[in-house]
């Protein structure tokens, strides 16, 4: 990030003051409220041995610590399909460290059964990103099938989401029926630096906090290659975007350097964030009749 933008994002920083400690006590409020309200009792995360799902998984264990709390399990759930050895290793090593309760459901076999199937049924092979969103999509059922069996024992459950905010919240950069679809959503007002600063305070390993984030859908993949920019210029975007006087100010006093880049990166945050937008509400209902007369 050129010196006139990183700046700016140093400013930005500063004046929205994150304070790690003040948000977890917070955001475990509103989670014991939240469960306390609708009679739940445990919750299920997705492990991926990235820092979003670590960060949240460790969130709604010291949920469950809290006095009082009516969270009595907390279920991580690792599911390798033919994924990274390296990143699968971390996440087992993960929640073996924080002394986790989890279960691993490989799904590896499945996935070849699945999608050879449906290929030989249209007759030609997948490419590998429709293959890599399978493996997203797959996830979901034995996550909400992991919270029916836990309701089943007592214990009424939900997924709990990681997405954060640049991510999910403006690239809207998840699969829909895939790490899209939860109950709710932890981290979901974190930027990506943000959710690394709490990770810290909250005891997340080094190891995973190090990590360069991936879905690992795909060899070699990762989340700011596949974006084309990192994520602290999609924190600085979101952040002037919705101020635009303040916006066109600051635009005018870069200089031709710093300009260039903003234009170019600012392009590919807006098509991405413009492609995606389909998924911040969904399904699209193409009503003609409803209920009562309502359009």
């Amino acid at each position: 990030m050129k010196p006139q933008l990183a700046a700016k994002l140093e400013e930005i920083r500063k004046v929205r003051n994150l304070d790690p400690k003040s948000w977890v006590d917070k955001k475990c409020e509103l989670l014991n409220n939240y469960m306390t309200k609708n009679g739940l009792k445990a919750c299920v995360v997705n492990v991926s041995g990235g820092i979003d799902s670590a960060l949240t998984i460790l969130l709604c264990k010291a949920v469950s610590e809290k006095p009082g709390s009516p969270i009595k399990k907390v279920k991580g759930i690792i599911q390798p399909i033919h994924s990274t050895e390296s990143i699968m290793k971390r996440a087992i090593d993960f929640v073996k460290a924080k002394n986790l309760d989890h279960v691993i459901i490989d799904q590896s076999e499945v996935f070849n059964l699945l999608s050879s199937t449906v290929e030989k049924a249209y007759g030609y092979e997948a490419p590998p990103f429709a293959k890599g969103q399978l493996k997203s999509y797959m996830r979901t059922p034995v996550a909400f099938f992991s919270a029916q069996l836990l309701s089943a024992a007592g214990t009424p459950a939900i997924v709990v989401g990681t997405g954060n905010y640049d991510e999910d919240g403006y690239l809207f950069y998840f699969c829909k029926p895939g790490d899209g679809t939860n109950d709710i959503q932890l981290i979901h007002d974190l930027h990506k630096s943000e959710v690394g600063e709490v990770a810290k305070y909250i005891g997340v390993t080094k190891e995973i906090i190090e990590a360069p984030p991936s879905a690992d859908l795909w060899p070699g993949q990762t989340d700011e290659g596949e974006l084309g920019f990192g994520y602290d210029f999609i924190e600085l975007y979101t952040e002037m975007v919705e101020k635009k006087d303040e916006l066109e100010k600051w635009v005018k006093t870069l200089d031709a350097e710093n300009k260039a880049q903003w234009d170019e990166v600012s392009s590919k945050i807006e098509k991405i964030h413009t492609r995606n937008k389909h998924k911040e509400s969904w399904p699209i209902n193409l009503d003609i009749m409803c209920p009562n007369g309502v359009r």
